[in-house]
Order: structure tokens, then C-alpha cells, then sequence
């Protein structure tokens, strides 16, 4: 018996079965098991993430496609938009100018109206005044040359003065 322990010992197989032995009493102290289980669960969860945020992201890429595939219609339709209002403003403002224009217009008509009619009143009350002067002028004048003329607007004055009655 002493030659097998003997040849088991000068043997690299007792060897490797010792150092095997302790490598696996170490592992099952350290729980080697556990943590690669622990790492592989790890590496699963950030797979499974990953693979969701490709499928989310592949989402939002199609998305975003689909969005820009349209974006020319919908870049034609605001221009359209776009343009139609400037349009429907254009003529807005042509016609508030032209409204005001035409208030403005109306309103000088009105005022020259009103200075012409004031000229005028003023213009004959002038040319009243000066024809009145001018026929008491006239009839002093006649008055002066004329001494029967005179007599006769005396007589026809009195004449009117008995006609009044009381």
C-alpha cells in the first residue's frame, strides 16, 4: 500500500485531483456559480433593453419617415395657406384704402361745398351792400340833379303814408 501512495504521490494525477479539489472547494465558497448566473441574467436584461430600444427607435425611425415622406404635400399646403392669405390681406387692405380714400374724398367735397357756400353768402352779402350804396349814391345823385324827381317821391311817400290805415 505504501507503493501505491507512493506512486500517487511522485503521479501528476494526485496532484491535479488535490489541486482540483481545492480549486472546487474555492468555487463553492465564492459562489462562482452565482455570479455568472447573476452576469449572465445581467447580460440577458441589457440584451432584452437593447432589443426593446431597437424596437422603439426602429418605431421613431418609421415614424419619422413617414412624416418626412409627407412633409413636400404638407410644406405645399401651408404655402398655398400662405399665399392665400396674403392675397385675401392684399385685397382687405386695397379695399380699407380705398374706402378711405373715398371717406376722405367725400369728407373735402363736403368741406369745399360748405367754403363755397360761404363764399357765396359772403360774396353777396358784399355785392348787396355795395348795390345798396351805390343806389343810394345814384338816387342822391338823381335827387341832386333832378328837383322834380325830388318833389315826386315826396308826394308818392305821403301819398302811401294815407293809404295806411289804423
Amino acid at each position: 500500500m505504501t507503493d501505491i501512495i507512493q506512486t500517487l504521490i511522485q503521479t501528476n494525477s494526485l496532484n491535479f485531483i488535490i489541486v482540483l479539489a481545492v480549486l472546487i472547494f474555492i468555487l463553492s465558497k465564492l459562489n462562482i456559480n452565482e455570479k455568472i448566473n447573476k452576469l449572465r441574467d445581467d447580460i440577458k436584461s441589457y440584451v432584452d433593453n437593447s432589443t426593446s430600444e431597437k424596437a422603439l427607435a426602429q418605431k421613431e425611425l418609421e415614424e419619422t419617415e413617414e412624416k418626412i415622406k409627407h412633409l413636400p404635400e404638407e410644406t405645399k399646403l401651408i404655402e398655398t395657406s400662405a399665399e392665400n392669405n396674403i392675397k385675401g390681406l392684399e385685397q382687405k387692405i386695397k379695399k380699407e384704402i380705398e374706402d378711405k380714400k373715398n371717406d376722405i374724398k367725400t369728407s373735402a367735397d363736403r368741406i369745399l361745398n360748405l367754403e363755397i357756400k360761404q363764399f357765396k353768402a359772403k360774396l353777396t352779402s358784399i355785392l348787396s351792400e355795395k348795390s345798396v350804396i351805390l343806389a343810394k349814391d345814384n338816387a342822391i345823385e338823381q335827387l341832386k340833379n333832378n328837383r322834380e324827381l325830388h318833389n315826386k317821391y315826396i308826394d308818392e311817400a305821403i301819398e302811401e303814408i294815407g293809404r295806411v290805415s289804423l
